[in-house]
């Protein structure tokens, strides 16, 4: 097939580019996951150490030429700090729930101890009611369980009572005996089992500690108040309904909050592309995605998103365009083709050029077609119409022969040329091309850079 050809070209400039980008996205992927890490208290520096060298080894991909690696390798490395973080995330969130729980149960625990010990107000000491007082109030100390024990230890205290006859202690030892011996451990137990809220609370629990692990204490506090108001509601059913208008809110915030930080990430990787092209144009924009940080409207984040994602595509596909004209350009220089000064922007502009060459006088080649979707269409042409038409085939074969050499020479660079679609020898007539026409574009074009 040696008629006009239509080819696809990707430059190694425009690869370059792609993995360029590839890497930039991992690595604000990996200071995200270090801060994330870092927070939570769970990065030692020999898993940083790991994972870093992981990633110098995904970089010297891009020195040794292996694009395609690099291309497949670090989304799969991307998606791997993203997970990592959330189940980092999720044992944090889990401890916290849990210490709240325990928390909660002692606060309970201390309450109905209060309550027991009621009736025994003489054998407790003053020190022992304060500190479970407290206790019951929502304080914590570090002795919290050993203060319960030793409460717990007062209700099974025997109250000494010398009016009481050998028989008749005897007796109420037997009838002691007989009874289970209730453990402090099973005592909390039965308190915990006791607890028609717990259901509600420990969802309650859950969500707080989310909120609290991954936004700061204060984003809890209207949470927490609102629970403070369902505990102290002695009306069961009203009770219920307040924790569970809880739950609810609860679930929306913390699933608001994991959409806004999604979103806000993707936008600051995004920002971070558009300010590598370091263009003046763009710097409103950053500043405002900069001044964003605060506030989490997502439709403002979604519409910042959509213009980085604009510039970033108009972008590349502008230096992706540059590079294919640029490299076919040179190709054909090589080749003995007359590239002149300004045939790269008349190209550009009138979407095509035609180029001749001093070794087949009145003929040559055309290159047609908008570089910036890759597809290109290569001709050989006649220059004037009072052409030798005996030539046609020849120059067809000619032309087919320096065509392949061009692929070749295109491919040794790192550039790739496919063919999408090639007609044979004469199956159509060779095009008349005016090239004072296309000289005189290009002239014009250079004027107009000069000026």
């Amino acid at each position: 097939m040696s008629g006009p050809k239509v080819v696809r070209i990707v430059t190694r400039e425009e690869i370059l580019a792609i993995c360029e980008a590839h890497l930039k996205r991992l690595e604000k992927a990996l200071a995200r996951w270090q801060a994330a890490a870092s927070k939570l208290g769970e990065l030692t520096e020999g898993e940083y150490a790991v994972t870093l060298a992981r990633h110098e080894r995904l970089r010297a991909l891009l020195k040794d030429d292996m694009f395609a690696e690099l291309q497949k390798s670090v989304p799969v490395e991307i998606e791997y700090l993203k997970r990592d973080i959330g189940e980092r995330e999720e044992r944090a969130i889990t401890r916290a729930t849990e210490q709240r729980q325990r928390q909660r149960r002692i606060h309970e625990n201390a309450g109905v101890l209060l309550q027991a010990l009621h009736a025994k107000k003489d054998l407790v000491s003053p020190e022992l009611l304060q500190s479970l007082t407290s206790l019951a109030k929502g304080a914590s100390q570090n002795d919290a369980e050993a203060l319960l024990a030793q409460g717990f230890s007062l209700l099974t205290a025997v109250v000494p009572n010398e009016s009481l006859t050998n028989d008749q202690r005897e007796l109420a030892q037997r009838l002691k005996a007989d009874e289970p011996a209730l453990s402090f451990a099973g005592w909390v137990a039965l308190q915990h089992q006791n607890a028609p809220r717990e259901e509600r609370l420990q969802r309650i629990d859950r969500h707080i500690a989310e909120l609290q692990m991954l936004q700061g204490h204060d984003t809890a506090t209207v949470f927490l108040e609102k629970l403070l108001k369902a505990e102290i509601e002695t009306r069961t059913q009203e009770r219920n309904m307040l924790l569970d208008s809880l739950v609810l809110d609860l679930a929306q915030a913390t699933r608001l909050y994991q959409q806004q930080r999604a979103s806000f990430n993707q936008l600051q990787d995004l920002a971070s592309e558009v300010a590598a092209f370091k263009d003046t144009a763009h710097d409103a924009l950053l500043e405002e995605i900069a001044n964003c940080e605060n506030n989490k409207d997502l439709q403002q984040i979604a519409t910042l998103t959509d213009q980085c994602k604009k510039i970033i595509a108009a972008h590349l596909q502008a230096y992706a365009a540059s590079a294919r004209r640029q490299v076919v350009l040179e190709g054909l220089a090589s080749l003995g083709y007359e590239v002149r000064e300004g045939m790269s922007t008349a190209w550009a502009e009138t979407g095509r050029v035609a180029l001749r060459k001093t070794a087949t006088p009145g003929f040559g080649v055309e290159v047609s077609g908008k570089a910036e979707n890759g597809r290109l269409q290569v001709r050989a042409v006649a220059l004037n119409s009072n052409h030798d038409k005996q030539r046609d085939r020849d120059i067809e074969t000619i032309w087919c022969g320096e065509f392949h050499r061009l692929q070749t020479l295109l491919t040794s660079q790192g550039n790739e040329m496919l063919i999408e679609k090639a007609l044979g020898v004469g199956e159509v007539e060779l095009k008349v091309v005016a090239l004072e026409e296309e000289l005189r574009a290009a002239s014009s074009t250079t004027q107009k850079s000069l000026q």
